[in-house]
């Protein structure tokens, strides 16, 4: 089971990416599936830890029970291969709810940078409403403390200037997923 973790600020490109792969995969015709850690845990009120140890004992994070619920029937349907993409600001505790989860899985970690003019950019595309200046201070947050942390194991990849076709074909060659042309 391989797990290709797309992480990086709110407003960096994951999403985009993460549907060009699927894309790209699905015209070499390779097997994958693609999940949004956003939508693992939307739900108000939020679920009480008590709540959550009721379902699977010693769990804490809802996002935990529901991508093993999903991952079930992927696995069901003969899936190796998973795309998920979040912000993951605390890499080490999300790859452990993650592996509550998958406990088999391989993670290879991908972290999208942008500059932060060009973050700003992207988030006044996407994000409109009341939120939208909160979201963008967020996200520049997101950005630097990410910058600070230690990237050993994770690959690093600056979107700035690039397309979303060419950074997956670069991710997808990469982690090998995707035989494609030398450069």
């Amino acid at each position: 089971m391989e797990i290709t973790l797309i992480t990086g600020p709110a407003g960096v490109g994951k999403s985009t990416l993460c549907w060009e792969m699927s894309l790209q995969l699905a015209t070499a015709n390779v097997a994958h599936t693609v999940i949004e850690t956003d939508e693992l845990d939307r739900v108000f009120p939020r679920p009480s830890a008590e709540d959550l140890a009721r379902i699977r004992s010693g769990t804490t994070d809802v996002s935990s029970l529901n991508l093993a619920a999903i991952w079930s029937t992927y696995r069901a349907l003969g899936h190796t291969r998973l795309i998920m993409s979040g912000v993951m600001v605390h890499l080490e505790f999300d790859r452990r709810w993650i592996l509550a989860a998958i406990p088999d899985a391989t993670i290879t970690v991908i972290r999208l940078i942008a500059s932060e003019p060009t973050l700003m950019a992207r988030l006044v595309q996407r994000e409109i409403g009341s939120g939208a200046d909160e979201q963008a201070q967020r996200s520049l947050r997101q950005a630097r403390r990410m910058a600070n942390q230690d990237a050993n194991g994770v690959f690093v990849v600056p979107t700035d200037g690039k397309t979303p076709t060419e950074l997956a074909e670069v991710i997808l060659r990469k982690i090998g997923w995707l035989n494609v042309r030398p450069e």
